[in-house]
């Protein structure tokens, strides 16, 4: 399926990033510098305007689900060499 050529999708995007596991407001970062990710033939890319934090992901940044959790996201900020 090919997108519509009236359809204009940005190289870069916001997001809200953590790398590691902390107090949200020490380790959630906001990015306005992400690379908007390929989208492949059996996936969708959906434009979100509005978004927000569920108090269960505040607990996963905490490290509440350590035992059962899988990794941390990585922040881009912390794979650059300093």
């Amino acid at each position: 399926m090919e997108i519509p050529s009236s359809t204009s999708i940005p190289s870069k995007m916001k997001a809200w990033v953590y790398g590691e596991y902390g107090n949200v407001s020490n380790v959630l970062k906001f990015d306005s510098n992400v690379t908007v990710p390929q989208v492949k033939e059996d996936q969708v890319l959906i434009k979100v305007v509005a978004a927000s934090i569920n108090p269960v992901d505040a607990k996963r940044m905490l490290g509440m689900f350590k035992a059962s959790d899988s990794p941390v996201p990585v922040s881009r900020t912390l794979l650059t060499p300093k």
